[in-house]
């Protein structure tokens, strides 16, 4: 018996969770880019179409393409004038934003600053201005139930600490020099082509200082409402359906004082506290553009400072009567002198489990207050909301989702077949024991998970995509690859798919496989646990089907291990997950599946899915210390027998 291979076989299915801990995942930061590279590629789509990442549109597009193409050329090769000493491209002249030594350049500090990798995934998706979860992954998770907001409150709290981040004097001011230096070099390009301009008599001026601020400012003021407004959708469901249990507690009550107390508890806790996190992310999402080249004073909150921002908060509560909450507070103060106090020692905790649970407190029972609490609440952060940042703006395409559209309609427009084009992932099967019947009966599951008209509710603009969305499937047996043979199947891909990768085709740069793991989480699948116990908290939705997928770049030495360590170019993916978040965030090239893996690495069986918070991360770390726990055990008795066997 190879004991070392059944060990290989065994972390190849369910992880190397001796190798990586909760703690390793915390400390982990990488260098991100603060003005991201991919939105050089955005911007050139407004340039040339008008579209603005918040939805809106300039007419006429402010480029023409043979302009933008000269972005990427030398202006010695087109420029005439003074101009045309310039051997480099503009694109060239960013490079430093993008990695490349800044020392030397106008950049006074490096463009770049250190983020937190467990929270890459949320802020990817943040900046591109996507939901942070669509409505069928909160209904797995469960998110939506009372009894789970603190699930909700946790995701709030990862949310503001990304725009604290954003809001951070060094980051601004990195972001602020790296935006300046980005202009700066515009406007340099800018000057030559408004001579060609004139020269071919054509009277409108490239302003590209103003087209960057108009473009970046969309981008922020589009990501902080979308983010906001989504929050306060969120929290007004949990809410409402924690009041609507309130009443029908109390018609059930009767005169049950006890029973009455405790749903009142229930309901204040859970108001009460997303109260206090909505107070925060009301005045806290946003990123200042003070001093950004070009940008005009705005009286859009989302781009004030956030020092003047909390001012303003604090400033209109004050004008509020608050009355009901400041009876529950007083209340509360009055009863915490008359509490019992905390127990001294051992003994004294222990006599007080014996008594078991203890009634929730006198003001509990005050169904008046506790219902006008509720609405004092709603109202006043509803009015103070809208003073501070503005009726919220009609919903508009995710970014993505409209270039997309436009890409689809280009291929379309030049040759494509509208009935057939689709845009995903390629996919293989590599697992091959299974009957007609039963990967009929698998891929049945896999296209539910799948099913694009339950996971893309929340996501704007969804609806007009999704019946296009698709997996180009290969059958690992007709292109003579053996079971498993994801080297192979990386071959072919790379042969076959040769083309650019871009959005609205089939991704050309990572694909999907079947295995034999694939087919089993939906052949066997784990049952899903009731709660995790005593003291984690809720934790849904982490067993669902999954795909393999395949990276096929080539990262350079020393990267990996810095950035997604234990990374081996692959990893496991939520089906569920597949078009709505993966293939967005890897086809606007908001992210590489290097980003997605430290999370993966966590949980229990090395799948990501989606980005998780700090209850889920503390019990898969339970999970994990339990399995090496006993799989170390295991594999050393396993050892010991066999040695056992040789000596005898």
């Amino acid at each position: 018996m190879d004991i070392d291979e059944i060990e290989r076989v065994e972390k190849y299915w369910f992880g190397d969770h001796a190798t990586w801990s909760h703690e390793q995942l915390l400390r982990l930061v990488v260098s991100v880019p603060l003005i991201p590279p991919h939105e050089l590629s955005r911007f050139a789509n407004y340039a040339t179409t008008g579209l603005l990442p918040d939805g809106t549109r300039t007419s006429p597009p402010p480029m023409t393409m043979e302009e933008l193409g000269l972005l990427h050329t030398p202006s010695h090769r087109w420029a005439e004038g003074p101009t045309k000493i310039k051997d480099t491209s503009c694109q060239d002249a960013l490079s430093p934003l993008f990695g490349a030594p800044y020392k030397g350049t106008d950049l006074s500090v490096p463009p770049y600053a250190q983020f937190p990798a467990r929270l890459l995934p949320l802020q990817a998706k943040l900046w591109q201005g996507m939901a942070p979860m669509n409505r069928n992954r909160w209904l797995q998770r469960q998110m939506g139930d009372p009894a789970n907001y603190r699930n909700l409150m946790e995701l709030i709290n990862d949310i503001l600490a990304i725009f604290k981040w954003w809001n951070e004097e060094s980051v601004q001011h990195r972001m602020r020099a790296g935006f300046n230096f980005l202009v700066d070099k515009h406007v340099e390009f800018a000057a030559p082509v408004n001579d060609r301009r004139e020269k071919n008599g054509v009277p409108q001026k490239l302003d590209l200082a103003a087209m960057w601020a108009e473009y970046f400012y969309a981008r922020i003021s589009a990501m902080s409402e979308r983010t906001h407004q989504w929050l306060v959708d969120r929290v007004d469901e949990v809410q409402s359906r924690a009041f609507a249990e309130y009443t029908v507690t109390l018609e059930s009550a009767g005169d049950d004082q006890q029973a009455v107390g405790a749903a009142g508890k229930k309901l204040y806790e859970c108001v009460q506290d997303l109260n206090a996190m909505i107070t925060k992310v009301d005045y806290t999402l946003g990123i200042p553009m003070t001093g950004f080249k070009g940008h005009k004073a705005s009286s859009n909150a989302s781009v004030l400072s956030l020092d003047i921002r909390d001012d303003l908060y604090q400033k209109l509560a004050a004008t509020k009567s608050w009355t009901h909450m400041e009876k529950m507070l007083k209340a509360q103060d009055a009863e915490a002198a008359t509490e019992q106090k905390p127990p001294k020692d051992i003994s004294e905790l222990v006599a007080q489990m014996k008594k078991g649970p203890q009634p929730a407190a006198p003001r509990f029972q005050d169904q008046e207050t506790l219902i006008a609490h509720y609405h004092e609440g709603r109202r006043n952060r509803a009015e103070i909301r809208s003073a501070l940042r503005g009726a919220p703006a009609p919903p508009a395409d995710e970014q993505w989702i409209a270039i997309l559209k436009g890409r689809m309609d280009f291929y379309i427009a030049n040759g494509r077949d509208p009935k057939t084009h689709q845009w995903g992932f390629v996919c293989y099967r590599l697992t091959y024991n299974q009957t007609d019947t039963e990967w009929a009966d698998f891929m049945a599951k896999l296209r539910a998970d799948m099913d694009n008209s339950r996971s893309g509710e929340w996501i704007q603009g969804f609806d007009s995509i999704a019946d296009r969305a698709g997996l180009e499937m290969y059958d690992g047996r007709d292109l003579g690859i053996a079971e498993g043979d994801i080297e192979a199947a990386k071959k072919h891909f790379k042969e076959t798919y040769t083309m650019l990768p871009t959005l609205g085709r089939m991704w050309a740069q990572d694909f999907l496989v079947i295995d034999a793991q694939s087919y089993s989480s939906y052949a066997h699948p784990e049952p899903e646990i009731e709660r995790p116990p005593v003291p984690f908290g809720p934790c849904f939705g982490d067993k669902g089907g999954f795909v393999r997928l395949v990276d096929t770049i080539e990262y350079p030495a020393g990267m990996l291990d810095a950035m997604s360590p234990g990374y081996q170019g692959e990893l496991k993916v939520l089906s569920s997950l597949v078009f709505t978040e993966v293939y967005p965030l890897l086809a606007t090239f908001a992210l590489r599946p290097t980003s997605l893996w430290p999370l993966a690495r966590l949980h229990p069986r090395e799948v990501y899915v989606g980005n998780t918070i700090d209850s889920q991360e503390a019990w898969w770390e339970f999970c994990r210390i339990d399995m090496v726990a006993m799989m170390d055990g295991i594999f050393a008795d396993l050892r010991k027998k066999k040695a056992a066997l040789r000596e005898k």
